[in-house]
């Protein structure tokens, strides 16, 4: 019986090892994202805060509706949207400084295109509710790296004068991908192992 060749045994073993390890850690990750997600639905179900507490994380509040007085402290950054009769525009998004000195974002409410209306300038208070939504990119454009500052945005039930409501990100367009990509994983696996044995095969084949 002839052996194995043992470097590319050794390369072949060690990348599909790799490829099942990725797809297993894929698992953990869809598990967590699950777990994640039925959090967030509990918070959407919860009483309305006053405030944000201070001791709480992103994600123990997020999707909460919420109670907020913030002074605003950037001009508003334009993020395209739809209103609730899905009509293209922009969301107004501005800066907002808490009692305690934390930033979060608010959503102050959506214009159509060609609309010009006179939005709140920096200073100006708002006490308002709506609903907390986690977004980490957004806060890295919105504020920087201003110190303080929380990746939530307050999307307002009531528009400032002028907008309309924006509509809010639903739990249910978070993506959870991750048990497609462990399938994927576990297919390529299984493909170049596959692979290998027919090379293994037709080396023995010509060797005969």
């Amino acid at each position: 019986m002839r052996r194995l060749p043992f470097i590319p045994t050794l390369i072949v073993g060690a990348a599909v090892a790799a490829m099942i390890a990725l797809g297993i850690w894929q698992l953990r990750r869809a598990e967590w994202k699950e777990s994640l997600l039925a959090s967030y639905r509990a918070n959407a179900g919860e009483a309305a805060l006053y405030g944000l507490p201070p001791a709480d994380s992103t994600d123990k509040v997020a999707f909460r509706r919420a109670h907020i007085l913030c002074r605003i402290t950037t001009a508003p950054t334009l993020l395209g949207g739809m209103d609730r009769r899905g009509r293209t525009g922009f969301r107004n998004i501005v800066g907002c400084a808490l009692i305690d000195g934390r930033l979060i974002m608010v959503d102050l409410g959506w214009r159509a295109i060609d609309a010009k209306p006179d939005l709140p300038a920096p200073g100006q208070r708002i006490e308002a509710g709506g609903r907390l939504i986690p977004d980490d990119v957004l806060a890295k454009r919105v504020l920087g790296d201003a110190k303080g500052g929380t990746p939530l945005l307050l999307v307002l039930e009531g528009a400032a004068p002028g907008l309309s409501p924006s509509v809010p990100p639903s739990i249910e367009t978070i993506p959870n991908n991750h048990r497609g990509y462990a399938g994927q994983w576990f297919l390529f696996a299984g493909v170049a192992l596959v692979i290998y044995v027919l090379a293994l095969l037709r080396r023995r084949r010509e060797a005969a």
